[in-house]
């Protein structure tokens, strides 16, 4: 019956930002309640081998154990950000916080979990691309083959040792990535 072209979405903005309020909440929780957003999330956790990849990010072996839990990030009902996080289990395994989202923790954020285990992050490092969206992730978020995604690769910090990594996946013709940083 013809072509349909989709319109073009206003891409919304995703703020990431060094303020940190003392309320304990991830960082999409800060978002959320900052723009009066609806937002909820999904999450599974399980134990896994480190691949060569996250291995190098974290500073441990291949094949060392971590902790890998996957989200689906939604707003106002709809998927928008898909995120995959890796724990060391040689740092969090057999504590309070070793399942980021449960426990008397669960839904807080990395600094404050690895706070109650006497661990101070002190730094973060963020690394932003883009490339097409993989099948699943498409599909996951509601896009089509060849969109292309923007990712996130974030990996926090203790006196130099990595306790977390994660990657972050959006559609990039919906969403930006917005830093706000204060200047010392």
């Amino acid at each position: 019956s013809g072509t349909y072209v989709r319109e073009r979405p206003v891409p919304r903005r995703i703020a990431r930002s060094g303020y940190r309020p003392p309320s304990g909440s991830s960082p999409f929780r800060q978002e959320q309640a900052a723009t009066g957003a609806r937002g909820t999330w999904e999450s599974r956790s399980e134990q896994d081998e480190a691949g060569p990849e996250i291995a190098a990010r974290l500073g441990i072996e291949p094949g060392d154990r971590v902790m890998r839990t996957r989200y689906v990030f939604r707003e106002a009902g709809e998927p928008m950000m898909l995120s995959t996080s890796w724990e060391p289990l040689a740092v969090t395994g057999r504590t309070p916080v070793m399942l980021p989202e449960e426990g008397p923790l669960g839904g807080c954020g990395v600094v404050e979990r690895m706070a109650a285990i006497d661990i101070v992050v002190d730094n973060v490092l963020e690394e932003v691309g883009a490339r097409p969206g993989l099948a699943e992730e498409l599909m996951a978020l509601g896009g089509v083959p060849g969109h292309v995604v923007m990712v996130l690769e974030r990996t926090y910090y203790a006196s130099g040792r990595a306790v977390e990594t994660a990657e972050v996946v959006v559609p990039a013709d919906r969403y930006r990535i917005a830093y706000h940083l204060s200047v010392k």
